[in-house]
């Protein structure tokens, strides 16, 4: 074996398990039991089968809907296009929906390109900050003249994923029932508005006009904004208290952190 560095060698290695070298014979010697060769493939396989496992976890219900082996092929391919690039797995599998987006063959098959992304929405509602929540008593004791400008600011969990598919549907009964359901497919996206709640992700389909406001919200715009703009759908006498109700159901479901 050469004489190299630490650093050299976790070089070639590294270099080795991303197929970027096949010369990393000085590494290892050969045994009575195994080769050089088959050592490093040791090594080279182990490296996939974390990856792999990783993506399993994050993407349960893709993997019991595609089946073993094409999830396997699926992840191969992935772990070639997109090597892990973080100390960290926890963010190993966020560009498979991308991935899938691109690909020849799955980008053809909307249920599963969505039920990934409305999997990795829950990895990121999950794992999102705690934070302290706000209460209907702050919201009960703003002084009127205080409504028009008020701003909020929501949960870092809170996900908004558009669905043209019954992805969250066929999510809840390959993870709870362990069974497939017939696909739906619609021609407009229905939104489904996701955030963790008492350490549980929770999710419900939401529509328009709520989506609207929350968008709004988000980006600081305040209570007279939303409700200037909600007037495209709902009589104008009609949207504060529209709105109020909004605030009201977001607050008990624990999506607001803080009132402005």
């Amino acid at each position: 074996m050469s004489h190299k560095t630490l650093a050299e060698l976790q070089l070639t290695l590294q270099d080795f398990l991303l197929d970027k070298t096949q010369d990393a014979g000085d590494l290892t010697l050969d045994t009575p039991a195994f080769s050089k060769q088959e050592r490093l493939e040791i090594y080279h396989n182990a490296y996939r089968l974390r990856l792999i496992d990783t993506l399993r976890k994050d993407y349960p219900a893709l993997d019991a809907y595609i089946g073993e082996e094409d999830f396997i092929t699926l992840c191969q391919e992935f772990i070639a296009q997109y090597p892990s690039q973080h100390p960290s797995l926890r963010w190993f599998g966020e560009k498979l929906p991308v991935f899938l987006r691109a690909h020849a063959h799955w980008q053809k098959i909307m249920i599963v390109v969505e039920l990934a992304e409305f999997e990795w929405a829950q990895v990121m509602a999950f794992d999102a900050a705690d934070t302290s929540l706000a209460t209907l008593d702050e919201l009960r004791t703003l002084p009127p003249e205080e409504w028009m400008t008020l701003k909020l600011e929501l949960h870092p969990s809170l996900q908004l994923v558009d669905c043209y598919s019954n992805a969250p549907t066929l999510w809840n009964s390959l993870t709870k029932d362990e069974t497939a359901i017939s696909i739906d497919l619609t021609q407009e996206a229905q939104t489904w508005l996701m955030w963790r709640e008492n350490l549980q992700v929770v999710y419900r389909p939401i529509g328009t006009t709520e989506v609207w406001a929350l968008n709004t919200f988000l980006t600081q715009k305040n209570f007279a904004d939303v409700c200037e703009g909600l007037c495209e759908w709902i009589a104008a006498e009609q949207v504060p208290a529209q709105v109020a109700q909004y605030l009201h159901h977001w607050i008990r479901g624990g999506l607001v952190i803080k009132i402005n």
